[in-house]
């Protein structure tokens, strides 16, 4: 049985809980399969190449760009750059998988503009600016002024939330209430077809 869309995003600011939501969805069946993305920022502790990320070095990045490789990218941040793939949709999809991305607000857009109704875009947001900067200090993994950086980000990415086939918020200590609505978007968006 083939699903009825071939890739989900989850798409907001950093810290707000994406990779949280796609293991919910990850784990709730083995239909999906995650897209690992692309970047040039350093590896974090414990993050290993081709598990939560490509890590690519500047120059190899713009070359995988110059040759056409990337679904999509964008520079995020100052000299941080992102992307996913042809080649990890492709392996996906080529396995009756659905691809399950986890990428910025942009990207996402751009995925849904190439695909149309084979995507479905979530963008997913905290219940309020101060709460985002709050689990990104909690976080740990930015300075102050990277974190300045991203939530000014987040208030412009917020003027893309209703281009998104639904808007998600992950509200603080409310898990519960976002994988429920994450099972809904599975039951009524990605029912396989008879």
């Amino acid at each position: 049985m083939e699903m009825k869309k071939k890739i989900i995003v989850f798409a907001g600011p950093s810290g707000v809980g994406k990779s949280t939501l796609s293991n919910i969805l990850l784990h709730h069946s083995d239909k999906f399969e995650f897209s690992v993305s692309a970047t040039t920022r350093p590896m974090r502790l414990g993050e290993k190449h081709s598990v939560h990320y490509y890590f690519f070095t500047h120059d190899e990045f713009k070359q995988k760009i110059e040759n056409q490789e990337f679904l999509e990218w964008e520079e995020v941040y100052p000299d941080r750059f992102y992307g996913t793939l042809f080649s990890e949709i492709s392996r996906i999809n080529a396995s009756q998988k659905v691809a399950v991305l986890d990428i910025d607000v942009l990207g996402a857009l751009n995925i849904k503009k190439q695909f149309g109704d084979d995507a479905y875009v979530v963008f997913v947001k905290p219940e309020s600016t101060e709460a985002l900067e709050d689990r990104l200090k909690i976080r740990g993994t930015e300075n102050e002024e990277q974190i300045k950086i991203r939530v000014a980000r987040f208030a412009k990415e917020l003027n893309y939330e209703h281009d998104f086939d639904t808007i998600l918020v992950n509200a603080t200590g409310k898990i519960e209430q976002a994988k429920q609505q994450v099972l809904n978007i599975i039951d009524q968006e990605f029912t396989p077809q008879p």
